[in-house]
């Protein structure tokens, strides 16, 4: 049997309790936590990666009947005024179409308790503040974890694999000195907000493609101003009313504000985004929130050994563009279980930690671009071309890479790290595609010709078909990248016009140039997908513990296991519980009374969490 020790009940710790039952039957997990309240929620929008993994995790049925569909990630670009009480105030780019794979956004109140139910009987919960974790060298020998329990009293647990979710607590951080300062800051203010009048965020005068494949208002939107973003995630509320959280995240030095609070945020969106201001004084605010300066990282991630683990905000945190924390979770518990495998069968190699470990820093070094795109979030050509290519490498990169589980392979992890590399600030080469083409491009203050120059691409960029794991052609998606990439690089030459204009002509030919070499690249992967795809190692130390690759996402029944087994049992027991009180009361209690004969120790897991519940 092997022993897993859990610090932290947060969304990343009961994550991966769930994942990790649900892998490994006979495992033992125990969650130590202090049970602290009123700590903030994040983490409300969900890209497809996530919702994979959430599916895996048997929360398919959930996230369609008590979420929202998310249709995608919408932008909003900032106009100069125009002439005309029509103009347009934003560009505005959103999906042109649903793609096979789903998102959804979430109400974490709501989510969280669903889990709460799910992994109570899968795992042993003990309530204290872990005071240390005492280290074993022999093989076979377990880790020592110290708890001070809530009455005072002292309680040390064993087991063989420690995983730190304590978040921003970072108890192993702390104790293992493994604190490291981020090249970038940055700061976040956000409220859950209800009631409000929804015309006012249906209302805006945008320039955009019109589609009928979806309601425009289910999406994650995305206002950009000088050095900071918002955002707008529609969700379900327990009342039926419309709610949304709000937030903006902005890095201090650019935007030139230190601490954000809510009379400050309107005074913002008044300057740049008055409709938005008009949005939220409509409605009631429910919460709010705040980090400033959160950033922070670690020198290490993963035990060479698999003693221990640091998973999420214990050991960085992220920018909430693109929702990439949860997503990483989706990436972080499968890596860490499949280490936990390694560990178990004694493959467990300090060659494939450290390929796991580059994956991670991957994620750092798009961090770093993120941190730079806050220097051109208020313009709109740069900031929309950038977020165009950035979301192919997305689907043409990531997706592909996580459906298929190549991701677990070592070979495929140290690849990514080397298409990722981590420059030094000051270093980092220009974050926007194209640079000196952007460059020209965006010397211009019209609204029109900023519109022509900002076109909405995602038609051509996304790929909309593909969706099964065990038949994703990986190298001809990489194929499709770079060609795609060479289109767009001379779309963006043609909307610049540079046959008319010799000062332009040097320009159109170093572009050109470039564009053939992504054709190049292009035909070369699609004809021989062999010289992308051999990045996947085929030494046993390297390759995953998943058979096949996928089953880490979709595990044949016999994978299931125990864990499901007991939770369908207990909503049985629900079940039957709740057919017999009834009966019981009307034997044997008055109505008064009958309510003292429900069984408290068995919730009710079918029931949809109420407000009181979640709270």
């Amino acid at each position: 049997m092997t022993r897993i020790a859990i610090i932290g009940r947060g969304l990343a710790g009961k994550m991966a309790a769930l994942y990790l039952a649900r892998d490994m039957a006979d495992a033992s997990i125990t969650m130590i936590d202090p049970e602290a309240e009123g700590l903030p929620v994040v983490g409300e929008s969900t890209v497809e990666v996530t919702a994979q993994f959430m599916k895996a995790l048997g929360l398919g049925e959930h996230l369609e009947e008590d979420h929202l569909h998310k249709y995608g990630l919408t932008y909003y670009f900032r106009l100069p005024p125009g002439e005309g009480p029509d103009a347009p105030d934003y560009i505005q780019h959103e999906a042109p179409g649903i793609i096979r794979l789903p998102s959804y956004n979430l109400n974490r109140h709501s989510f969280d308790a669903e889990l709460d139910a799910r992994i109570d009987p899968l795992v042993t919960r003990v309530t204290g503040r872990v005071t240390g974790v005492d280290l074993s060298d022999q093989p076979g020998a377990p880790q020592q974890v110290n708890v001070q329990l809530a009455d005072g009293s002292n309680r040390q647990i064993d087991a063989d694999h420690v995983i730190d979710c304590s978040g921003r607590m970072r108890v192993l951080t702390k104790q293992f000195g493994l604190h490291q300062d981020p090249p970038y800051q940055r700061c976040s203010y956000w409220f859950r907000l209800q009631g409000f009048d929804r015309r006012l965020l249906d209302g805006l005068r945008l320039a955009k493609l019109k589609q009928h494949c979806f309601e425009s208002y289910y999406v994650t939107h995305h206002f950009y101003g000088e050095g900071y973003w918002i955002w707008i995630i529609p969700m379900r509320s327990d009342t039926g009313e419309d709610m949304v959280s709000f937030g903006i995240t902005y890095r201090p030095e650019v935007m030139g504000e230190k601490r954000m609070g809510f009379e400050r945020l309107c005074e913002v969106l008044e300057r740049d985004h008055p409709q938005l201001k008009a949005l939220i004084l409509s409605g009631r605010k429910l919460d709010d929130s705040r980090y400033f300066n959160y950033m922070y990282e670690a020198s290490s991630y993963y035990d060479s050994k698999g003693r221990w683990f640091l998973l999420g905000d214990a050991g960085f945190t992220f920018d909430p563009a693109n929702s990439a924390g949860i997503a990483y979770l989706a990436h972080q518990i499968p890596q860490i279980t499949g280490m936990i495998r390694k560990a178990r069968g004694g493959t467990l190699t300090p060659c494939y930690v450290e390929a796991l470990e580059g994956h991670l820093r991957a994620q750092l070094a798009l961090q770093d671009q993120w941190s730079n795109w806050y220097g051109v979030m208020n313009d709109p050509v740069k900031m929309a071309w950038t977020l165009i290519v950035a979301n192919m490498g997305y689907f043409h990169l990531v997706v592909p890479n996580y459906m298929s589980g190549a991701f677990l392979n070592a070979g495929v992890a140290r690849q990514v790290a080397m298409l990722l590399p981590r420059y030094r600030r000051g270093l980092q080469p220009p974050v926007y595609p194209f640079p000196k083409l952007l460059d020209a491009l965006a010397m211009t203050k019209d609204p029109q010709e900023l519109i022509r120059r900002a076109p909405a691409l995602y038609e051509t960029t996304v790929p909309f078909s593909y969706y099964r794991p065990d038949d994703i052609p990986r190298g001809r998606l990489i194929s499709r990248y770079f060609r795609k990439r060479a289109h767009l690089r001379m779309k963006a030459l043609a909307l610049l016009a540079p046959l008319g204009k010799p000062r332009h002509w040097p320009l159109a030919i170093g572009q050109t140039l470039l564009a053939g070499g992504d054709l190049l690249r292009s035909g070369l992967i699609g004809l021989v997908p062999w010289t992308y795809e051999r990045a996947a190692s085929r030494k046993p130390a390297d390759q995953s513990p998943f058979s096949p690759a996928h089953a880490f996402l979709f595990a044949p029944n016999k994978h299931i296991g125990m864990a499901q087994s007991r939770l369908v049992q207990r909503r049985q027991a629900t079940e039957r519980a709740r057919q017999l009180t009834p009966l019981l009361a009307a034997d044997d209690a008055s109505p008064a009374q009958s309510p003292a004969h429900t069984p408290a120790h068995a919730p009710d897991l079918m029931r949809k969490p109420t407000a009181d519940a979640a709270a």
